[in-house]
């Protein structure tokens, strides 16, 4: 059911190191606070499960020796905690590469969602297309994943797929209420500009919420936040293991679009290329 008016959700700022199991530790730690503050889904980062630095042998083998096992203490965790987790993980590829994906599970324990990162970072003198293998495209924009939690509907997006506003339009026009961004978004000059912006542009120009998780500082920029569908942040953390909290609201999203009506007034539709 899509009638909820509200829902508090919670983005979690956490580095995945070397460990699984000790990655898998902190991230049973953060349900644990998220469960006690309310909150009905929580979002992990991208690669939270393994040290995204390692080498692609390193990431493919422990995607094809821990991904399942990682992805089973995922959806225990939600169920015993009663709060939906999206968090990001390596799977094995079809060959010798990893793959980058979202999972999501709800309070019953259920598959939500499942993502294939589309737009790999190749980018500011980094290749991750060396390390993981692009998600192949679908009919009919198979590839996107939404679903919804206590009346909202949400759309995932990882990291980079941020600098490309046609996956977000797609995905609220899919009905999404709130865009969830996974993120390792790597440190360097400007970088925190360039995260910061882009997630306040695709709130605004969708008129949707975003809520964002980032792994942190130094190898990445951090700033988890909640973003309100008028591009003002709601919450942000700054710590290197933290929570945000936001409560979303149906009504304020109405709000917004009723005197922003930018979704009504396309003169353009997306079409898919192929």
């Amino acid at each position: 059911s899509r009638t909820a008016e509200d829902v508090t959700v919670a983005v979690a700022q956490l580095a995945g190191g070397p460990d699984v199991q000790a990655n898998l530790a902190a991230i049973a730690d953060l349900v644990a606070e998220a469960a006690a503050g309310g909150a009905k889904l929580v979002v992990f980062p991208e690669a939270v499960m393994f040290d995204f630095t390692a080498s692609a042998e390193t990431i493919a083998a422990v995607g094809r020796e821990q991904g399942l096992a990682f992805e089973a203490a995922i959806r225990d965790l939600a169920q015993k905690s009663g709060v939906a987790i999206v968090a990001g993980m390596y799977g094995p590829g079809e060959g010798r590469l990893a793959t980058n994906t979202l999972v999501a599970f709800g309070a019953d324990g259920a598959a939500l969602g499942r993502y294939e990162k589309l737009h790999l970072y190749d980018a500011f003198h980094y290749r991750e297309s060396e390390k993981n293998q692009p998600a192949p495209l679908k009919p009919d924009f198979g590839e996107l994943a939404t679903f919804d939690v206590a009346g909202m509907r949400f759309g995932l997006m990882n990291c980079y797929d941020i600098r490309f506003p046609e996956m977000s339009r797609l995905l609220v026009d899919r009905g999404a209420d709130v865009l969830l961004v996974a993120s390792g978004w790597v440190a360097g000059p400007l970088k925190e500009l360039h995260w910061q912006t882009l997630l306040q542009a695709r709130a605004i120009e969708n008129t949707c919420f975003v809520a964002a998780s980032c792994q942190p500082p130094p190898l990445s920029v951090g700033h988890s936040m909640i973003i309100d569908p008028s591009g003002l942040p709601l919450a942000c953390a700054a710590g290197a293991r933290e929570l945000a909290f936001a409560r979303l609201a149906r009504k304020r999203l109405a709000e917004v679009r009723e005197v922003l009506p930018c979704l009504a007034h396309r003169r353009y539709a997306v079409v898919q290329k192929g």
